[in-house]
């Protein structure tokens, strides 16, 4: 009998056949190994052709830059988005700036929250907000705006903050009522129009300055027509009813008296500085363009053309609209910089020469030679000179601080700027003053 190798044997097992003194796989399958490491990228193909245009109309935007649809992020968060305009806006860095002082921002105690808080501009709305003890009548005009309100004991107080919001930051459902179209919740696309403005801004809608029409009366007075711009005059204004702010003998008890920091429509507006008597104040060519929007919210063409919410303003505007020629803009912008430095320099140098104005606080020293020559007007505060001032002398300061703390110096309404400086020059300078400022020799 022939004895098998056992070489062979374990071979068959294994299903390896021996044929012709060669080994060969079986033709069997095991089972399957682990899988290898990918190779290397292949050449790329050819470029595919263009797809069709997006349509025109007013549904859902699709932005598309390198073949990315984005229409589920636009116009918010879209290649430049509002979100990231936003996020380089001052409405956006207050918040990091206020996030360690809760507190005074956010406190129904203080009256602070209606403009700096996240729901101030929503809570006043609703009719919302904080009286002083014993009041029961609020702000005749809350709705639109005003603040001020005469309280149960006499005098003007400013309504408390009646919202809920911990942080101080001006964000999107600040000024867009979102709670019912809001694409986050409901998952569908943005529509336009799906973020409504909160302030009323049809065509006879009006927003409210503090400044009432007569002493004794605290109704506020429209600011104008503005439309969607209704919105920017809910807060940035004075807080301060010049009106009745301002009587015959006043003494200075704050180094922050006067104004609220930004009150950009008292000015644009032609009419929330205190007038003097027997004047006429006018505004200029600024006041017949479409309101605040028209510089400082263009419509961005990368957006879909929404606009732009970094609130800055634009040059392009200027000549876009033909108010001004592109070849002279930047002169004209220079040359109107420098009449307004010089003459805020010399308004400022006559109300220091009196003793009203310094840097620090109430009983400080006047302001030195370096800060009257560094033209930072809106660091000015409020000195006691050590006497009351007349209702003319406090209505000059006033209307240096609404200019100074406006800032834009005078790009706002330089005709009504100008009619402003002029007359607060001449109610407080002395004989040893010029007759006029420099740069404004003549009154407009």
């Amino acid at each position: 009998m022939q004895t098998k190798n056992p070489i062979t044997t374990i071979l068959a097992a294994l299903g390896v056949l021996a044929l012709g003194g060669a080994t060969t796989l079986a033709a069997c399958t095991g089972p399957t190994g682990p899988e290898g490491q990918a190779g290397a990228n292949g050449e790329a193909g050819a470029v595919g052709p263009q797809g069709p245009s997006g349509s025109s109309d007013a549904g859902p935007i699709a932005l598309v830059e390198g073949g990315l649809q984005a229409s589920c992020m636009s116009p918010c968060h879209g290649f430049n988005g509002i979100v990231d305009q936003w996020k380089s806006s001052t409405h956006y860095f207050g918040a990091i700036v206020n996030v360690e002082e809760q507190g005074p921002w956010t406190s129904s105690a203080s009256s602070c929250g209606n403009c700096h808080a996240t729901d101030g501009l929503p809570s006043r709305l609703a009719g919302q907000g904080t009286l002083a003890s014993g009041s029961t009548v609020g702000p005749t005009n809350y709705k639109l705006g005003e603040l001020n309100y005469t309280k149960a004991t006499g005098g003007v107080a400013e309504l408390g903050y009646g919202g809920h919001a911990p942080l101080a930051i001006i964000g999107c459902t600040t000024c867009h009522d979102t709670v019912t179209n809001d694409p986050h919740v409901s998952g569908g696309l943005y529509q336009k129009g799906d973020f409504k403005l909160r302030v009323p801004s049809g065509p006879n809608d009006q927003a409210y300055l503090e400044k009432s029409p007569t002493v004794g009366t605290v109704t506020g007075t429209p600011a104008g027509k503005w439309g969607v711009n209704n919105t920017c005059i809910q807060c940035h204004k004075s807080r301060k009813d010049v009106t009745n702010y301002i009587t015959a003998s006043n003494t200075i008890t704050s180094a922050n008296w006067g104004p609220h920091e930004g009150p950009h429509a008292d000015v644009f507006s032609g009419v929330g500085g205190y007038h003097f008597t027997g004047k006429t104040y006018t505004s200029s060519a600024h006041q017949t363009t479409s309101g605040c929007g028209s510089c400082h919210m263009p419509k961005v063409a990368l957006n879909g053309n929404y606009p732009d919410h970094s609130f800055r303003p634009q040059l392009s505007t200027c000549t876009a609209s033909g108010c001004h020629a592109p070849g002279t803009i930047n002169s004209e912008l220079n040359t109107s910089r420098g009449v307004f430095n010089g003459a805020l320099q010399d308004l400022q140098r006559v109300l220091n020469n009196r003793g009203f104005l310094t840097r620090e606080t109430l009983a400080s020293a006047p302001l030195g030679t370096t800060e009257l020559a560094d033209k930072q007007f809106a660091l000015d505060k409020t000195r006691n000179p050590g006497a009351a001032l007349t209702a003319d002398e406090a209505g000059a300061l006033y209307d240096y601080l609404l200019v100074a703390r406006g800032g834009a110096l005078g790009a706002h309404n330089p005709l009504y700027t100008k009619q402003l400086i002029f007359d607060a020059y001449v109610a407080v300078r002395t004989g040893a003053d010029p007759a006029t400022p420099a740069t404004i020799p003549v009154r407009p």
